[in-house]
């Protein structure tokens, strides 16, 4: 192996508690009602605008309604962004052992790039990887297969050395679709049952059993 590329927002880190904060935020100021923390963990994964849809979406508003109120969005997650988020138990030891064993690193993930950058820094991990891609970055964005191909192309990494680790069916299907292998973190936002045509190579339970050269290839379906 290698590549790993990583997804962010429940694999790395807790997010949940401060999109939750900032989401009452807008939605107060918009007269809707607050939302919890279990129900946005359901809808974390497809990036913030997407989030913001969600919510709205839940609480009978329009879409238009949730585009119009993006920049007040914007400004409320720029506020929260990194003030109750986390890395999960290994994250920083994981990526420390994976530089010192030449294995490259890249970081896929459909949060738009300003709020990836925030956590990164506010959790000294602006240089841990040597490479980020984020939700803008392209024209396309998990599960699109083009996410994955173009972090492998600017690592020089073929699709059968590299694996994705992420927690949901995003990540699973982005990894089938671009032909590579795919773990799953337990704790993370997993989007549904991973069963099936959604299940991963592997499931792992702590960042100390993660193994990248123990995941065997799938090939995508």
């Amino acid at each position: 192996m290698r590549a790993v590329l990583f997804d962010l927002d429940g694999t790395l880190m807790e997010t949940a508690p401060e999109l939750t904060d900032a989401l009452n935020d807008t939605l107060r100021r918009h007269a809707l009602p607050a939302v919890d923390e279990a129900r946005v963990r359901g809808w974390i994964g497809d990036g913030a605008r997407a989030l913001l849809a969600k919510a709205f979406t839940h609480a009978g508003a329009t879409p238009a309604a949730a585009a119009a109120a993006w920049q007040g969005f914007h400004r409320d997650y720029s506020a929260r962004c990194g003030t109750r988020s986390f890395l999960f138990p290994g994250a920083r030891e994981l990526l420390a052992r994976l530089g010192t064993a030449g294995i490259r690193t890249a970081l896929l993930t459909n949060k738009e790039s300003a709020f990836a950058h925030r956590l990164l820094v506010r959790h000294d991990l602006a240089s841990a990887f040597d490479l980020i891609v984020a939700g803008d970055t392209l024209a396309v964005k998990k599960p699109d297969p083009g996410v994955v191909m173009h972090a492998l192309q600017k690592l020089h990494v073929e699709p059968r050395q590299a694996l994705l680790l992420g927690d949901s069916r995003t990540d699973v299907r982005t990894a089938r679709a671009a032909g590579i292998a795919v773990q799953i973190v337990r704790h993370g936002y997993p989007q549904g049952v991973l069963a099936g045509a959604d299940a991963p190579d592997a499931f792992i339970d702590h960042f100390d059993d993660f193994d990248p050269g123990a995941c065997r290839h799938a090939p995508a379906t």
